[in-house]
C-alpha cells in the first residue's frame, strides 16, 4: 500500500480542476467592484507550434485584446440582465470612458478538461479583470438609469 501512495498522489496533482469563473460583483477592501470573466483562444500558430508556453501566452494576450471596454460594458449589461438599444451602449460606453476605468487582470487559468499534462492545455483560456467602478454597483445602475 505504502508504494501505491506516490502514485495516487502523482494522479491527483496530474488532474485538472478547471471551474469557470463568473462575472460578478464583489466586496474588495470595503469596496464594490466588478470582476468579469473573459475566455479567449490562442493562436493558431502557437497551438500548432506544440508550445505549452506559446499557447499561454498567446491565449492571455488574446484575453487582454478581448478586455477592451465595449467587451466589458457588454458583460456588465449581461450581468444586469439590461437589454439597451445601439445609441444607448454608446452613450453608456461613453459614460464608462468618462470614469477612466482601467480593467486589471487578476488570473488566467487554462480552460481545458482533463489532465494537467494534455496537449490541449491553454489552447483556450480565461482570465478574470477586476473593474473598479466608481461608486460600485449602485453607481452603474444609476449610469443605465441615466442613458435609458
Amino acid at each position: 500500500m505504502r508504494n501505491l501512495a506516490p502514485y495516487l498522489l502523482l494522479f491527483f496533482i496530474s488532474c485538472q480542476s478547471y471551474t469557470p469563473w463568473k462575472s460578478e460583483w464583489r466586496n474588495k477592501n470595503g469596496a464594490e467592484v466588478f470582476y468579469a470573466a473573459v475566455s479567449a483562444k490562442a493562436s493558431p500558430q502557437a497551438i500548432e507550434s506544440g508550445s505549452l508556453a506559446m499557447r499561454r501566452s498567446t491565449c492571455v494576450n488574446a484575453s487582454n485584446l478581448l478586455s477592451t471596454s465595449p467587451k466589458l460594458t457588454s458583460i456588465l449589461l449581461e450581468h444586469e440582465s439590461i437589454q439597451l438599444d445601439e445609441v444607448e451602449i454608446k452613450d453608456l460606453g461613453r459614460l464608462i470612458s468618462a470614469h477612466k476605468i482601467k480593467p486589471k487582470q487578476d488570473s488566467c487559468q487554462s480552460e481545458d478538461t482533463g489532465y494537467f499534462f494534455t496537449t490541449q492545455a491553454w489552447e483556450t483560456c480565461q482570465c478574470i479583470y477586476i473593474i473598479d467602478y466608481p461608486g460600485g454597483r449602485k453607481q452603474f445602475r444609476q449610469d443605465l438609469t441615466q442613458v435609458k
